[in-house]
């Protein structure tokens, strides 16, 4: 691997990691922790327990024809007919416990936008109306639940920091957007403004897409942060979250919706005023949204610099 790569061969190095789950987050782990002591940077490492869903089998018969579709469940089951085709750019909170197929109608791609506490398989669109069709269907998945560890990447001031800025480092499908592009950005202020460190504290977290956590799945490692270190939030001046910049000019978010699903931690109320969110071209992100269609050609240097650019001015 590169390590001193430009931002756009960083996200590609994460990218390499991916899917950045179970063994392949523990080796992006290693790498961050690498590529930050390369360059004099000191890195403290707070691990976690995590439980994360591992699809052993995923597998759709369409009238005795295989359809290519992926897992996007918590648990195993059977999917026997087609009465729930739902389109997942609705929010998985009123269906979270529905058996169902679900296509993004913004994408070409197998999107699992979101996961179900129910059976459930993700297809590409153009076989939705095929499936609609369909006289007999049979959907399968296997779940195994995968419990390791994670951890949190601590850089720079940990005791009384002015501004505390996230970044997670791991991905559903290839993730550059999504979140290797945050992940890259945090990578070169550090390097690049190293000053910074006295007054910030940049944490790259290992558990913000999946969890069991009930009905938020998402979001467990900021969670477990908030939980160890809710004085040092509560004292600080200013929260960012840096996810998914890079593929279109960089935008500074604080609707209470927005934050929702980038920063979805207990007091985010309590402490909204002073929270926000550092994200690029939403439409964009959905055409790829956690799918394998989420490559490092989705961004731009300049856009990535941009980012780089946006987030040193906030943190001063």
């Amino acid at each position: 691997m590169n390590f001193d790569p430009t931002l756009k061969t960083q996200v590609k190095n994460l990218v390499g990691l991916s899917p950045r789950q179970g063994k392949n987050l523990i080796k992006t782990e290693r790498y961050l922790v690498a590529y930050l002591k390369r360059h004099g940077i000191k890195v403290v490492i707070e691990k976690f327990p995590v439980t994360i869903p591992e699809a052993t089998k995923a597998s759709l018969m369409i009238d005795g024809e295989l359809i290519p579709c992926l897992s996007c469940s918590f648990v195993g089951g059977a999917i026997e007919n087609k009465e729930t085709i739902l389109s997942s750019t609705i929010p998985s909170r009123y269906n979270l416990d529905l058996p169902n197929i679900n296509f993004n109608p913004l994408s070409a791609a197998i999107c699992r936008n979101n996961f179900y506490f129910a059976p459930a398989l993700a297809v590409a669109r153009k076989h939705v109306s095929r499936i609609a069709r369909a006289k007999n269907i049979l959907g399968r998945v296997d779940i195994e639940k995968f419990r390791g560890q994670a951890a949190h990447l601590l850089v720079g001031n940990s005791h009384n920091p002015r501004s505390v800025v996230f970044a997670h480092y791991d991905s559903v499908g290839k993730g550059a957007t999504d979140n290797a592009s945050g992940v890259a950005v945090l990578l070169r202020l550090i390097v690049e403004f190293p000053e910074t460190l006295a007054s910030t504290l940049y944490v790259f977290d290992g558990n913000e897409e999946l969890s069991y956590d009930y009905p938020t799945y998402w979001g467990h490692g900021f969670r477990v942060f908030e939980d160890r270190h809710n004085l040092l939030l509560a004292n600080s001046e200013q929260i960012i979250t840096v996810d998914c910049v890079g593929n279109g000019p960089t935008e500074e978010s604080s609707d209470p919706n927005m934050l929702r699903l980038d920063f979805p931690i207990k007091n985010s109320a309590k402490w909204a005023s002073k929270t926000s969110s550092l994200s690029g071209d939403f439409p964009k992100l959905m055409a790829v949204y956690h799918s394998d269609a989420d490559i490092p050609d989705q961004l731009s240097e300049k856009y990535l610099r941009e980012a780089v650019n946006v987030l040193r001015k906030k943190v001063g």
